[in-house]
């Protein structure tokens, strides 16, 4: 179960719609591709896209089109469908992990082969919607916890912040809380060197927006920065 810094509700308002544009580099030294982030509440349901892709002229060196999606229940204490479609050169793979909580049960599927079942009680995130559950569910003065799986393997993810920090991006400049979650099994959403590191700075203000994400991967580290950011409110 979450524990640690986790609440039993948002603590911040959650967006009726919210878009995220990202710029991709290596190193921060080489533009290699875009991603974006695309949240909207609807059906009361939290539902989450990203997309990453990389640009000329990389795409004739290794061409990147990866997808997520995830649903959330309007509370966010737990998904129910967690998407991943990656392509990248040569490789493909599709993951399809559901979750049922009047059971328990998780299900999952790669490239639409049934690979087995967990069961494990709520609070439940995926590796996608974790980055959302910390957002908007812990509070960011100390680490937060909470428990996660990507259909293989449950994990419980410390998020721990590591310091405040006054950012520059190509959206502007931006006070900001760096955070590091870790956890030991399960995969993320990026794929990472082994024991490499991953960081997310968030705006430290009452958005909490997701301005800058670093990965570690085996040569160096893909960085993402903030381009575009727009938002719609919630209806009073």
């Amino acid at each position: 179960m979450a524990r640690c810094g986790w609440a039993k509700g948002p603590l911040l308002s959650i967006p009726a719609e919210e878009n995220c544009t990202y710029h991709l580099s290596w190193n921060r030294l080489l533009a290699v591709g875009k991603a974006a982030i695309h949240l909207k509440e609807e059906d009361n349901l939290i539902k989450l896209e990203m997309s990453a892709r990389t640009v000329r002229p990389i795409d004739y060196l290794f061409k990147i089109r990866d997808r997520f999606y995830s649903e959330l229940n309007s509370g966010l204490t737990y998904f129910l469908i967690y998407k991943k479609v990656v392509r990248e050169g040569h490789y493909r793979r599709r993951d399809l992990v559901i979750y049922n909580p009047s059971t328990n049960i998780v299900t999952y599927e790669r490239n639409g082969r049934p690979r087995g079942k967990i069961k494990i009680a709520p609070p439940l995130y995926d590796p996608f919607s974790i980055l959302y559950a910390y957002r908007f569910m812990c509070d960011p003065s100390s680490e937060c916890t909470l428990t996660a799986t990507d259909g293989k393997h449950v994990d419980e993810v410390s998020v721990r912040p590591l310091k405040r920090e006054r950012i520059k991006v190509p959206a502007g400049t931006f006070d900001t809380l760096k955070v590091e979650p870790r956890w030991k099994r399960m995969q993320g959403v990026f794929r990472t060197k082994r024991g490499g590191h991953i960081y997310v700075w968030f705006t430290n203000d009452q958005y909490r927006v997701p301005v800058k994400m670093e990965a570690e991967i085996f040569l160096g580290s893909v960085v993402g920065e903030l381009i575009k950011w727009k938002h719609r409110e919630q209806k009073d």
